[in-house]
């Protein structure tokens, strides 16, 4: 008589680059974990099966950059219908708010629903302004208050990951840019947490925000195609880049409307500067600033989920598993969770089942340049806990 799971996934290509596994194996959950990972495991009693057969099994996705604050603040994402159907089970909040707007966000959003939420807290206050408005989130750099932003994050370590810094001229403004780092670096310290850094629009060097970081801290919209971005006037990969790169900060795609360019995506691919971390900036319905549509024509802002972006990469020359890798066990480690991102036995039991289909699929990156790839991944099933959440 054989074990009794709660759930058997029949027959998948697994794909776990954190066990460097790769073929076809099934896998069970059972009470809330990966129970067990082999060729055949036979199922008992009420066991629910799935049937993955030619369709790649990989753990549950991580989107290492979004905003969620859905109710909470305008033009946020509803987190369980944009993650959970795509094979998403856990969404890390990049920023949306901050000390003040926080505890609104935990107790009616990160605690209510089903997506495994975690968040980096807005060095502002009040959070992330939304862009139609137009208003720098620290124009008044009085919003920045380190005190109460480490208290915050200690009273919420289970689910705060650090403190988020935006350079744009709608973030900190140029005058704030370099007290936002360092006081930023300052919180970050005192609580042994990250900092994440939007460099879009950034209005110091790449060079210079390099200097407040750390291994293990994150640039977000890294391979942007706007001013200080990653290559120099020749089209060459900065050497500046490269060694923040090496010395262990965290290059994160956060591919949303003009946060990313094709061409410098692909030179970074070619030219072995892999994203660490593949994520989406994912944001809910909210009216774009017209400045925004301007700058995206002929296209209309898009907002890529992450299935999507991830087919960008792959077609870019990014390998399958590095692509599923820059969604699972790197994130995992960026958010330092040893049980996500993997179906390692005893891991938290999440998974995704995800077709990769074959036609011509055409992305364009709204700043005029698009590609067309031969693949694309489309969600099947989601089991988040050992519990299967859809099956499509």
């Amino acid at each position: 008589m054989g074990e009794q799971y709660d759930l058997i996934l029949k027959g998948g290509t697994v794909l776990d680059p954190s066990e460097h596994l790769q073929g076809s194996f099934d896998v069970a959950f059972k009470n809330g974990k990966v129970a067990a990972v082999a060729n055949d495991i036979g199922d008992v009693g009420n066991t629910q099966v799935v049937n993955a057969q030619g369709k790649l099994v990989v753990p549950g996705l991580i989107d290492l950059h979004g905003h969620y604050a859905y109710n909470i603040s305008p033009g946020r994402a509803d987190p369980d219908p944009t993650n959970l159907p795509i094979g998403i089970t856990t969404a890390i909040d990049a920023g949306s708010t901050g000390w003040m707007t926080f505890p609104g966000f935990r107790h009616y959003v990160i605690d209510k629903v089903k997506t495994r939420l975690l968040a980096f807290l807005h060095l502002s206050s009040i959070g992330t302004i939304p862009g139609n408005i137009q208003i720098p989130d620290l124009e008044d750099f009085r919003y920045a208050r380190s005190a109460e932003a480490i208290k915050c994050i200690e009273e919420n370590r289970d689910v705060l990951l650090g403190v988020k810094v935006r350079l744009t001229p709608n973030g900190t403004t140029l005058k704030n840019a370099v007290p936002a780092l360092k006081m930023a670096r300052e919180i970050a310290d005192q609580t042994g947490t990250l900092i994440m850094v939007h460099v879009m629009e950034s209005p110091i060097p790449l060079s210079e925000v390099f200097g407040y970081l750390k291994p293990g801290d994150i640039v977000t919209h890294v391979f942007h195609g706007d001013t200080h971005n990653v290559l120099d006037e020749t089209g060459q990969i900065r050497p500046e880049t490269w060694e923040a790169y090496k010395k262990g900060i965290i290059f994160d795609t956060a591919c949303f409307a003009k946060h990313f360019a094709i061409p410098i995506c692909r030179k970074a691919v070619e030219e072995g500067m892999l994203p660490h971390t593949i994520s989406t900036d994912k944001v809910g319905c909210c009216p774009p600033a017209p400045a925004l549509i301007r700058y995206c024509a002929p296209y209309p802002p898009k907002n890529y989920d992450l299935l999507e972006i991830m087919s960008i990469f792959l077609g870019l020359g990014m390998s399958l598993v590095d692509v599923i890798s820059a969604v699972t066990s790197n994130s995992a480690s960026v958010i330092r969770r040893k049980d996500l991102g993997t179906l390692r036995v005893g891991a938290t039991g999440d998974a995704a089942i995800l077709n990769l289909k074959q036609g011509n699929f055409t992305y364009p990156d709204m700043l005029g340049d698009e590609i067309t790839t031969e693949q694309c991944f489309a969600p099947v099933a989601t089991v988040k806990d050992g519990q299967l959440c859809n099956l499509l």
